[in-house]
């Protein structure tokens, strides 16, 4: 086959340029995000009540959804959290679960159940978790001159309609103030003096403002359409409402209540550096290029400030876009100057560039061909995809570097280029067959990992393995074709003209003569260690053995944090804390924020859709790391320290890096039971006693467990004498308090706002404007509520966490200095001092659990790779024997890896795991060099001692120049420079060292390997002939 490519060189060219061709046109097509694109088989149940505490949505909402989703398949784990008028189920299905299928069985299943929820709850929202419909940008309206309800105005009805029509925006919300809305101000006093009851004055409000269609009537031939106009004009006309007729008079709405045209209460404050503003975040559609759908609201936000008023000024305060766009110039920097160093150290050793040039020229053609692949697997350019090619940079070129050497070596030994093509490639393609393989054994385990982890490493192992694969084709196709017509013998005794290829001469001779006295030592060295087999690999062994006893001083954790330039502040106050007061607690916070030197943004929100006004979050930009002198560890540890000391907030620091829903603190311990009051007793424990563990920061828990409330319980005597219900009472506290919007809207132009009935706010302040309230019973008699129920001050429960059906609150922390992995075996070994009684347990969730899972992964990936590897060996050398000889050589390739992380300050993490087991791969691949040309040799006669001193004298070169190449390709990586480095370079760190190492063992270890394998299979093979012979 490889005669038929020399042969046919045009067609072996067209073959290769095609794939090249398939993936120039690809690329531009690949999407650009941040994470791969993955499918999480998660779906959430939503349902908002509003007002109802915490306790009334888990008893009334939260466990009849999770008694009707419980009986669908699938289901890996079930949790929910019910707050003040919100309850959220979260159902994660197992991996491989078809999510829209999913779906649909829990809206069948919560649609059987809505008849069983409270008829005043809004329509159940169940939807898919999707990882890539995130949130992509924020901007900041601000103004110095306007109120915030106006620039709300602005960004509703001018800036979220304009970006919602651009092709990929999936949604715009809107922070900060409150939508217009109209306020109907009931004033008690004077619903009593006119006998109007509250619940009769809403219905009356709710029945009118309609338009109702009345058919039709014919006249001389015509239809004519009949309509009854009753929708309101203007705010006036509401007040005009006619609300009750006594003796004659007429009562409207404006005698017993206010209209006023307003804003709705604030519960949600926004601040941009500190300027009230309003923020507006663009989630992009799922699928879509990042980069892209950014680059297009820019553009659009470019035009919209032209015609937005000269005081609103628009500022961007996010944009992941620009992260993604460094992260990926960086890696293509990256991959270019690791080719050149791995095309430099073949040129150093070859001393051709021609030869050279046909070696490198594998690094582009495969990297483009994967393209295709990736095109073809709906692969995106993401982290993982891009890092994978980063790492292929210096492997692609060893397939071509083994081929050329061996093609040069028999042009040196006298043999024409076409006749060295073809006997260089067919002599040692089955070792370059069978180490590509050994490769591949090691990526597609990686690529085929369960659970999450697997997910976001799919594209990475598969990546790899396109461009190896394909790499493989172009040194069987391209080199040997390319070779057979373009190489030429060199005279290496020639002296150059030009001065400066004199220069590259004097460097290419030095290299050779350094080069030839590491050989000859080389071969002394083996020749030495062959005579003492034993003893060397006791000491080799030993010296595994001794830098395994490290791995508990390097650390483990999830995964390294990057410096993306973003983090973000979540602050809590006591419960019940009004949003007035929060502005006061979080000023100090916010000034330490702006203090900052390398501030680029920050906004501050208090309140959201699902927090309430006492919990606040401040999102903070900093300047690119190429422009500022700290690291972001270095800012936030400082600004931990002094807010340290802040009073009324607790404060956590969070580095929101793939760590999934909810909170970012890496560590998470859940701690379940049945009763809150006992279960929080033991979350406060455990909390006191994680503060004093050194390298925890922002110690906190997921509930305070009291909230203030205002407990009304109607006496049944009392209410009973003067004939009032309790559901009619509490429909009208509920009306007077909270306020009820009106089924119909105020319609101006095109837009709709609320209408929303109520108290004025100075009547309700208090526990004794509760108790003063005048309601009115069925017999019409209006009473003060403090006659007929007793209104006392209690406090229930914030937040209710659940999982698995079983209550549980969750203790985070944040790792300062230390890795996760160290935090978590000393939380753990706290557990039993608690002493919880049955019924009550813990758990490790969030990063802590996502890291055992993933390491429980990538252990099955790494004994998956190892035996592949085997069977590849096996079946190269038709040996059960043999392989063996090879894989010894593998655990030494831990020593350098981990040895690297330790100096280097890394953890071991997912990403350093899996650069061990590409280790594997890359440390087979030498080996397979070496015992397959002992082997040919011992076929030829060729003594044992000889042919592994042979062997290592002649497979030296190329041994060495893929180890350096693959090494100097990952150089980059390793240095760590660049966007988002510190993710990759605690893989490329474990692959330098352990290359480092494991090659310069390797050179020893397995000729020492096979020499004694060899002579125990010939001592067995003479005992049973000696014994053959005495039968």
């Amino acid at each position: 086959m490889i005669k038929l490519f020399i042969r046919r060189p045009v067609f072996t060219t067209m073959l290769v340029m095609l794939l090249v061709v398939f993936g120039v046109t690809s690329y531009p097509s690949l999407g650009i995000d941040l994470y791969p694109d993955i499918d999480f088989p998660i779906v959430t149940v939503r349902i908002t009540y509003t007002g109802a505490s915490p306790e009334e949505m888990e008893g009334l909402i939260t466990k009849p959804v999770e008694d009707a989703v419980s009986s669908v398949s699938g289901i890996k784990t079930l949790s929910s959290t019910s707050r003040e008028g919100i309850s959220e189920t979260i159902i994660e299905f197992e991996l491989g679960t078809n999510a829209k299928m999913a779906a649909n069985d829990v809206r069948e299943k919560v649609a059987g159940v809505r008849r069983r929820l409270p008829d005043e709850i809004d329509e159940p929202v169940v939807q898919r978790y999707d990882i890539t419909a995130q949130s992509i940008m924020t901007y900041s309206l601000a103004s110095e001159t306007r109120e915030r309800g106006e620039i709300r105005k602005i960004a509703e009805n001018v800036v979220k309609d304009e970006l919602q029509r651009i092709e990929g925006v999936a949604e715009v919300n809107v922070y900060g103030s409150g939508n217009r809305e109209i306020h109907v101000y009931v004033d008690p006093v004077k619903l009593e003096a006119y006998n109007v009851p509250l619940q009769s004055l809403y219905e009356i409000i709710n029945s009118s403002n309609y338009n109702t269609p009345g058919g039709r009537v014919k006249s001389n031939g015509n239809e004519i359409t009949v309509r009854t106009l009753g929708k309101y004009k203007s705010v006036e006309d509401i007040g005009k409402i006619v609300v009750s007729l006594q003796q004659g008079r007429v009562i409207r709405l404006s005698d017993v209540a206010t209209v006023v045209d307003g804003w709705a209460e604030e519960r949600v404050h926004a601040r941009t550096l500190g300027i009230p503003s309003v923020l507006v975040s663009i989630q992009k559609q799922s699928g879509t290029n990042t980069v892209n759908v950014s680059e297009r609201v820019k553009k659009e936000i470019e035009r919209l400030q032209q015609i937005l008023p000269a005081d609103v000024k628009v500022s961007i305060v996010r944009d992941s876009s620009v992260y993604i766009r460094d992260n990926v110039d960086d890696v293509n920097m990256s991959l270019i100057f690791g080719s050149l160093l791995a095309v430099l150290i073949t040129y150093l050793f070859i001393r051709d560039w021609r030869a050279t040039v046909i070696a490198g020229i594998s690094i582009p053609t495969s990297i483009i061909a994967t393209f295709f692949l990736m095109k073809v697997q709906g692969f995106t350019l993401n982290n993982m995809s891009l890092l994978a090619l980063s790492l292929a940079v210096g492997i692609l070129i060893d397939d071509a570097i083994v081929i050329v050497e061996n093609i040069v070596r028999h042009i040196e030994e006298g043999s024409t280029p076409l006749e060295a093509a073809g006997n260089g490639t067919n002599e040692i393609a089955l070792a370059v067959f069978a180490a590509t393989l050994s490769l591949l054994a090691v990526f597609v385990p990686v690529g085929s990992m369960g659970e999450i982890i697997g997910q976001f490493f799919k594209q990475f192992g598969l990546t790899v393995a396109f461009a190896i694969a394909f790499s493989m084709f172009v040194a069987f196709t391209m080199v040997p074709t390319m070779s057979a017509y373009w190489l030429k013998p060199i005279d290496r005794t020639s002296v150059p003209t030009n001065r400066f290829a004199r220069g590259v001469k004097v460097v290419l001779d030095k290299w050779q003569y350094w080069f030839e006295v590491m050989s000859k030592g080389y071969v002394d060295l083996l020749r030495w260690c062959l005579k003492r087999p034993k003893q060397i690999l006791t000491i080799s062994a030993l010296t595994l053995l001794i830098n395994l006893m490290l791995v508990p001083f390097i650390g483990f954790e999830f995964q390294p944090t990057y410096d993306s330039g973003e983090f973000s502040i979540a602050l809590s106050a006591p419960a019940g804390t009004s949003i007035d007061k929060m502005k006061e607690l979080v000023a100090p916070i916010e000034k330490e924020v702006l203090a900052i030197p390398e501030l680029q943004s920050a906004f501050l929100m208090l309140g959201s859709g699902r927090m309430p006004p006492y919990k606040a979050s401040m999102g903070i930009k900093l300047t690119p790391s190429t422009e500022r002198r700290r690291t972001m560890t270095q800012i936030t540890d400082e600004l931990r320290t002094k807010v340290r000391n802040s009073t009324g907030l607790k404060i956590g620091i969070q580095i929101s890096q793939m760590s999934g829903r909810g909170d970012a603190r890496p560590l998470q311990v859940a701690l379940r039971g049945p009763d809150l009051t006992v279960l929080t007793g033991y979350v406060q424990t455990l909390a006191e006693q994680m503060k004093q563990i050194p390298g925890t920061a922002d110690v906190d828990y997921s509930s305070e467990q009291y909230e203030p409330e205002i407990i009304v319980r109607l006496d049944p005597v009392r209410a009973g004498e003067v004939g009032m219900e309790p559901t009619s009472a509490g429909k009208m506290i509920q009306l007077a308090f909270l306020g009820l919007d009106t089924k119909n809207q105020y319609t101006a132009g095109d837009k709709d706002y609320l209408i929303k009935v109520r108290m004025p706010e100075y009547l309700r302040r208090d526990i004794n404007d509760v108790a003063n309230m005048r309601i009115s019973s069925k017999t019409g008699v209006f009473v003060r509520l403090g006659d007929v129920a007793d209104v006392t001050l209690s406090s229930g429960p914030t937040q209710i966490d659940r999982e698995d059906r079983q209550r549980q609150i969750i203790v985070y922390s944040n790792a300062v200095g230390v890795s996760v992995g160290d935090l978590v075996q000393k939380v753990q070994a706290m557990i039993p001092g608690l002493n919880m009684p049955l019924g009550y347990s813990h758990k490790f969730v969030g990063q802590a659990k996502m890291m055992a899972e993933s390491f429980s992964e990538i252990s099955k990936a790494l004994g998956l790779a190892v035996i592949l590897i085997y069977m590849v060996l096996a079946a190269q050398f038709e040996s059960y024997i043999h392989p063996l000889t090879i894989m010894l050589s593998l655990p030494f390739a831990f020593i350098g890896a981990l040895l690297g992380l330790l100096m280097g300050g890394h953890t071991i993490n997912t990403m350093s795991l899996i650069g061990i087991i590409l280790l594997m791969g890359l440390v087979t691949k030498t080996s397979i060099l070496l015992v397959d040309h002992t082997i040919q040799l011992r076929e030829e006669g060729v003594p044992i001692v000889e042919a592994l001193i042979q062997s290592g004298s002649v497979r030296l070169r190329p041994i060495l120049m893929t180890t350096l190449s693959t090494i100097l390709g990952m150089l980059p990586l390793a240095l760590g420079i660049g966007a988002g480095a510190e993710l990759r370079q605690s893989m490329a760190v474990a692959v330098v060292g352990g290359l480092i190492t494991s090659s310069l063992l390797t050179l020893v270890v397995v000729p020492l390997a096979y020499y004694m394998i060899d002579r125990f299979q010939v001592g067995m093979r003479n005992k049973k002939m000696t014994k053959i012979h005495a039968e």
